[in-house]
């Protein structure tokens, strides 16, 4: 009797343990062939692209330990599973879901190809801490507003219990395949922009793992008050490491459940990664959410077109210190605290009154946790188009939220050093400087900073007056 060969097909679970598919997939065959598909049909932003290529190294790496390796591929997802089956003794094929329209489509395409094949073909979550599907309000209907959601959703996460799994039971297949398998490289233009954003950043399953550990052990305890501080790291910086699988978001649930940790700073954290899940909720039962309005008077609402402000935008140029620091920590690390990710968006949809697709795509274009979900989500709420959103009359005063996050000053001179001439009572306003105060800092306003693009206060009043015209 032949020995059965079941396919594992890695996408956004890029781990070995605490992952569903593979689980279930072990008991199932003598022998899982590990997969990961370059889908030409599947869009990613130049960061990600970065930040993927050394999560499949690691991932091979530790496929290697156990003998196998991780085999590649480039093309039609369906094109190459039906080669893979049909020159193998493949029996089975399991992956894990996606809940983007897009990949729900292609997926269910695929699952209706192997029927008709007779090849065993199963999909779990590994991604989620609870399934759109299975969190619905009262009347049956999916939640729209977050508290509600994470109070049904943190109830049923309650009663789950999670077994730590071990890859090391899993047998993976170990010889070659007589199949074009494709590099683990992938082309980025921009490599001197790579090799800066993956300079901060451990990649892999094992270091998720240490971070998770570290942020438990040293930074758990102080989230609730410092969470929003972008001067003092108290963040777990897990987003991409959740976003690309190296992680599962029930194993992050687990272990900060059962740390020592005191309930208030325990449960600020774990209604975050709820925000996550929340995001997914909205993309799943609005898959519109990544180009149209939640809201439906948004789509008359009166956005501006200017280029060259977007262009400021996106260079950190415009002139006021917490956005621009923001802007170039993003290009610098791919990453971006998330109450600056706040602040830079409403100044771009309030301040400049430009439309949240601009930020949607230049996040996900330069993010390395650039989430389809959390993105599109993250982006419709500070602009007050979507579910649960941001009131519009809630416009973020960048002055304001630099002095009460950043009092010092100590983030807008990591990645504005020219700020580092002027005092504190000036860092988040220079423009307030008279040109006395400038000649004795030497500093020139305009030259060693640019002056405001817009003034806050009259854009303010703008973006007032445009809301209240579709609220009418």
């Amino acid at each position: 009797m032949s020995k059965k060969i079941g396919v594992h097909w890695f996408r956004l679970d890029l781990r070995l343990n605490d992952n569903p598919s593979l689980e279930k997939l072990s008991k199932e065959v003598d022998s899982v062939l590990p997969i990961y598909i370059f889908d030409e049909n599947i869009k990613i932003g130049q960061a990600s692209k970065c930040w993927l290529e050394k999560s499949l190294e690691k991932l091979n790496a530790e496929l290697n330990k156990l003998e196998s390796k991780l085999y590649v591929f480039k093309g039609d997802s369906k094109k190459i599973i039906g080669e893979i089956i049909n020159n193998k003794n493949i029996s089975h094929v399991f992956w894990n879901r996606l809940y983007d329209k897009k990949s729900i489509k292609r997926d269910k395409d695929i699952k209706s190809f192997l029927i008709n094949k007779s090849i065993a073909s199963n999909t779990f979550n590994g991604y989620l801490l609870t399934e759109p599907w299975n969190i619905k309000n009262k009347s049956g209907s999916f939640f729209k507003v977050f508290t509600p959601f994470w109070k049904t959703n943190f109830e049923l996460l309650k009663e789950k219990k999670l077994k730590k799994k071990s890859s090391s039971k899993i047998l993976f297949y170990k010889k070659k395949i007589n199949l074009k398998e494709h590099s683990l490289k992938i082309n980025i233009p921009r490599k001197k922009w790579m090799n800066k954003i993956l300079s901060h950043w451990d990649i892999g399953e094992q270091s998720a793992q240490l971070r998770l550990k570290n942020f438990i052990k040293n930074k758990l305890n102080n989230y609730g008050s410092g969470r929003d501080r972008p001067d003092i790291e108290f963040t777990s910086r897990l987003s991409a490491h959740l976003h690309f699988g190296e992680i599962s978001p029930m194993r992050v649930f687990s272990d900060v459940m059962n740390s020592k940790i005191d309930g208030d700073n325990k449960q600020k954290y774990l209604s975050e990664i709820g925000w996550r899940d929340f995001s997914y909720n909205l993309l799943f039962n609005y898959p519109e959410i990544t180009e149209l309005p939640i809201q439906s008077k948004f789509l008359k609402f009166p956005w501006l077109k200017d280029s060259n402000s977007i262009k400021q935008w996106k260079a950190g140029k415009t002139g006021v210190p917490i956005v621009d620091a923001g802007m170039k920590e993003l290009y610098e690390m791919g990453w971006m605290h998330n109450r600056v990710r706040m602040i830079v968006g409403s100044f771009l949809t309030k301040n400049l009154l430009l439309h949240w697709k601009n930020g949607e795509n230049w996040f996900f274009d330069t993010l390395v946790d650039a989430d389809i979900g959390s993105n599109a989500a993250g982006w419709q709420w500070i602009s007050g188009s979507g579910a649960d959103a941001s009131p519009y009359f809630r416009i973020f005063n960048p002055i304001l939220q630099g002095k009460k996050f950043d009092p010092k000053g100590d983030y807008v001179r990591k990645y504005i050093p020219s700020l580092n001439k002027i005092p504190d009572k000036f860092v988040h306003s220079p423009w307030e400087m008279s040109v006395d105060d400038q000649k004795k800092y030497n500093f020139n306003l305009g030259k060693d900073y640019p002056l405001p693009i817009v003034d806050l206060n009259e854009t303010r009043k703008r973006a007032l007056a445009a809301f209240k015209s579709i609220s009418e």
